[in-house]
């Protein structure tokens, strides 16, 4: 099996002659050096946002006219509630969505950022 490498460091898989032939090892050094993680915050911004892949429960408008979203994070792991106007989140943990929703109605009434 021949490989193909990408400018960019990525490889492929390819059937074409010509291509780049790797020994085993190469080949287990790539598939892991695949699977490396980087958690560090320095290369990316830390928002307290929903982010892509978590649950909207339901949005609520503020006074102010900014919205007030009660969500759930991707994994089902912590209900929280946000607000664009003020950026204030309250995070009330594992299977509180039903909290996260009322505290969101009840800021949603009181914000007044705009």
């Amino acid at each position: 099996m021949n490989h193909f490498k990408y400018e960019d460091g990525r490889i492929m898989a390819t059937d074409q002659p010509g291509g780049l032939t790797f020994t085993p090892e190469e080949q287990a050094e790539a598939v892991a050096n695949d699977y490396v993680l980087n958690l560090s915050n320095e290369d990316r911004a830390v928002s307290a946002m929903p982010e892509r892949g978590d649950h909207i429960g339901r949005q609520y408008r503020t006074v102010g006219g900014h919205i007030v979203t009660a969500a759930t994070t991707a994994g089902d792991e912590i209900s929280y509630w946000y607000c664009q106007g003020c950026k204030k989140r309250d995070e009330v943990g594992y299977g509180w969505s039903d909290v996260a929703r009322e505290r969101a109605e009840a800021h949603a009434a009181q914000c007044r950022a705009v």
